[in-house]
């Protein structure tokens, strides 16, 4: 049971290592802000949550354009990604990664399991977070969300049969996702540097810590290990790597689009994954003082 929490620390330290990488060479006045790998970035891990703000989650009927009409035009500080060639040299590992490991697994996956299968798998996943989404509802005040959780967790592990059927959903309880890097946020701490994880893809050194938060308050972990599971270790892994897998097959298109359309692939991830992470901060909403953004014609 170790294991996992190791891994936790790794992925915090690394995005320590990268905030130090920056040494003191200047401030880093940034603006606020893709599961296993290929699902999160540029990378086999969480390089495409990006992509899945047009299917996914409670944006799942919007077009992710519609949030950010005009992705190009962000201007970030040049010291907001100090270390930019070691990004660049993980995000490549990711992309090669996905393109010929994730990719076509995602692909096969999407091809064996009918869509009623997925969505299943899915929900389970959904409902195994939500103790971590719960206590990040509160963190962040949110109670009307943290009541639809709850009542979520109640519904669907009972009359949704651990989760496989998304009856909560049917009643009206939406799906609220919230991580502890957004609570940060939403408490007003900066991103940080921007970092691109191995098989993880896009973060900040705020994401990153708070991926960190989320692992080690995942009650799940200790349930196993309370339970004296051997393989709890693989359990863990195989839930990210499913969660990860899942969500790359809701995007291949999304993704081979976004791919074609960018003259700098990393660039736009870079700015597509900040300010969806700032949408998602602000629920959807332009912070204050913000220009209002300008509608799609």
């Amino acid at each position: 049971m170790q294991q996992p929490i190791r891994l936790t620390v790794l992925l915090v330290v690394l995005g320590l290592l990268a905030a130090c990488a920056h040494g003191p060479s200047g401030p880093t006045d940034m603006p606020t802000g893709w599961a296993a790998s290929g699902a999160h970035g540029g990378g086999p891990g969480r390089p495409y949550q990006i992509a899945q703000a047009s299917l996914d989650d409670e944006l799942e009927d919007d077009e992710f354009s519609d949030l950010f009409p005009d992705d190009g035009g962000a201007e970030f500080e040049p010291d907001f990604d100090p270390i930019e060639p070691v990004n660049r040299f993980i995000f490549a590992i990711n992309e090669t990664l996905d393109l010929f490991i994730l990719k076509p697994a995602a692909m096969t996956y999407r091809f064996l399991l009918p869509e009623v299968v997925r969505d299943s798998l899915r929900n389970v996943l959904r409902n195994l977070k939500t103790p971590v989404l719960f206590l990040n509802h509160l963190w962040q005040g949110k109670e009307e969300q943290a009541s639809d959780t709850l009542v979520r967790f109640g519904i669907n592990s009972t009359i949704g049969l651990a989760g496989l059927i998304d009856v909560a959903g049917m009643w009206g309880y939406e799906y609220h996702a919230e991580d502890f890097g957004q609570t940060l946020g939403v408490y007003g701490v900066e991103p940080g540097p921007y970092l691109v994880l191995p098989l993880f893809g896009p973060s900040s050194l705020r994401d990153a810590f708070g991926r960190g938060v989320d692992a080690m308050i995942d009650p799940l972990s200790y349930i196993l290990q309370y339970a004296n599971v051997e393989q709890d270790t693989e359990i863990l892994l195989g839930r990210t790597a499913l969660d990860g897998l899942d969500l790359r097959s809701r995007n291949i298109e999304n993704i081979d689009e976004l791919r074609r359309d960018s003259v700098d692939f990393y660039a736009r991830t870079r700015s597509l994954y900040l300010q969806f992470r700032e949408a998602e901060i602000n629920d959807g909403e332009a912070p204050e003082g913000a220009d209002e953004a300008p509608a799609n014609e």
